[in-house]
């Protein structure tokens, strides 16, 4: 999750009531030492500006850890009762789409983890690299093609930001232009990873985009 992400996500439920929204699950959050160390911007201005305003958040991943409430898997019976469970009225889905084969059966099944009137706020890359957890099948929505993965919703928003560059990474990291570097010359050993390598460059100039939406369920 980038930065903008989490500036859009607060601001667009700044004007929702917090009984609302709580409790909100937390779909793929990975363990606290991500949120905290790794992204710890998802902490400090995602997670606790929210719970500032009285919202309980519930954190649910495939993997259990330190930070993760809830361990299942959403695709299963037993992994959705447990999530079900949470009585969740809201859910956010971030940055997890791309990473599953069936987005729309996916988003549904999420859909269906809060009541009527609940809300779905949903993140996924526009225009971003490839990236592995563990797949990733390069879906790229526009709002209203994310909107259209969750039946019995209306859009309350929904806006392509930017989120950075690759250059964020260059600034941070300068050595790793040297695998680009060094790989150039030789397609020929990995054409597959050699396109990955190449196309990050792309990101150089032009910004990461993310598609940012919220959703509210029908009655």
């Amino acid at each position: 999750m980038h930065k903008a992400e989490t500036d859009w996500i607060v601001s667009r439920l700044a004007d929702i009531d917090p009984a609302r929204l709580s409790p909100m699950l937390n779909v793929g959050s990975s363990t606290l030492e991500f949120r905290t160390q790794k992204q710890p911007w998802i902490e400090n201005n995602l997670i606790k500006p929210l719970e500032a305003r009285g919202i309980r958040i519930v954190h649910a991943d495939l993997k259990a850890g330190p930070g993760v409430d809830v361990t299942a898997d959403l695709t299963t019976e037993a992994g959705f009762k447990t999530l079900a469970a949470v009585g969740a009225r809201s859910i956010m889905v971030c940055n997890v789409l791309e990473h599953v084969l069936d987005p729309r059966a996916f988003a549904n099944r999420c859909l269906d983890l809060v009541g009527p009137e609940g809300f779905a706020i949903v993140t996924v890359p526009r225009s971003y690299p490839y990236h592995r957890d563990p797949i990733d099948t390069m879906f790229r929505p526009l709002p209203d093609e994310v909107a259209a993965l969750f039946e019995r919703t209306r859009t309350v928003a929904g806006d392509v930001i930017d989120a950075g560059s690759y250059r964020d990474h260059v600034r941070a990291r300068p050595w790793i232009l040297s695998r680009h570097i060094f790989r150039a010359p030789f397609p020929f050993i990995n054409w597959a990873k050699w396109k990955r390598s190449m196309g990050k460059l792309y990101w150089l100039v032009y910004p990461y985009q993310m598609t940012c939406v919220l959703l509210q369920k029908a009655e």
